[in-house]
């Protein structure tokens, strides 16, 4: 399975909805941005439009529903909006509805409500988010492949980019070359232990040795977070315990999740705490 993020930002158009009785009658705007997460294998197979989601079917299909019957609650009309895009073939949907001219007696600059809905395929699948790194043998290679692999047991939900890190060292260690480093976001059926399990045997046909800790490596594929579990345990700590101090972790991260939290802490404020690591995008997702 390939998975795809479709982004619809700006969608204007205008109902009637809202508590009051005047917004029953008299039409206001409503802007919507859109998130939609799609299996595009087929597409990628055919280039055809038939075999993904067309963003003009899917702005259509929100204006239907906003020019449509009357919601009191945005919360309620930005779920109908997700489940007519889910009927178009998303596997998952983040709708940001926003109602600019609600009517308060304050100055305000936005109202909005954002809804995220899973199709039958992913929920409750957990979210498992993973980090992946090589710097020996055509890194990025290792990485790109690495990403399929991962594709082939879990579901991908986003992708980042490919970046180039300097390693972390240890106190008195060599020197070793940069890193090619991703993040990956996946749906499981699988459970942590069993996903390691099955992380460790891609690194092992990767060619990985495990002989010093921070060294050099084929692959490096570590468990960030698996949806709300934590654990303790010495073969799998959860979340990662070290994620938060890794620039090489958290900004590949925040591109593809903007609103991704690391033991509840959002992770663009980790992020900005950090001291200069050297990183640079080298590859767009």
């Amino acid at each position: 399975m390939r998975m795809a993020k479709i982004q619809l930002s700006g969608l204007r158009a205008r109902g009637t909805h809202g508590v009051l009785d005047f917004e029953h009658a008299q039409p206001q705007e409503f802007v919507v941005d859109l998130k939609i997460h799609l299996d595009i294998s087929r597409a990628l197979q055919t280039d055809r439009i038939e075999d993904t989601i067309s963003y003009a079917e899917v702005a259509d299909v929100v204006v239907k529903v906003i020019e449509g019957e009357h919601c009191d609650l945005i919360e309620t009309l930005a779920d109908r909006i997700a489940a007519r895009v889910h009927d178009l073939g998303a596997t998952a949907v983040e709708v940001t509805l926003h109602k600019p001219h609600a009517p308060m007696d304050h100055k305000f600059a936005d109202v909005s409500v954002t809804v995220e809905t899973w199709g039958p395929s992913l929920d409750p699948d957990p979210l498992a988010v993973i980090a992946i790194g090589s710097n020996l043998d055509d890194p990025a290679d290792h990485v790109r492949r690495a990403i399929d692999e991962v594709g082939a047991i879990a579901d991908l939900i986003a992708i980042s980019g490919l970046y180039r890190t300097a390693p972390v060292l240890a106190e008195g260690q060599s020197e070793q070359p940069d890193y090619i480093n991703a993040v990956v976001m996946a749906a499981t059926t699988l459970s942590p232990e069993e996903l390691l399990a099955k992380l460790q045997k891609i690194e092992n046909d990767h060619g990985r040795v495990r002989e010093e800790r921070w060294g050099p490596r084929t692959l490096d594929l570590d468990i960030i977070t698996f949806g709300d579990v934590t654990s303790d345990d010495e073969g799998l700590t959860l979340p990662h315990p070290r994620a938060a101090e890794r620039r090489f972790v958290l900004e590949p991260w925040l591109a593809i999740d903007p609103d991704a939290e690391l033991a509840g802490q959002p992770v663009a404020t980790l992020l900005a705490g950090l001291e200069e690591q050297q990183i640079e995008l080298v590859e767009g997702p």
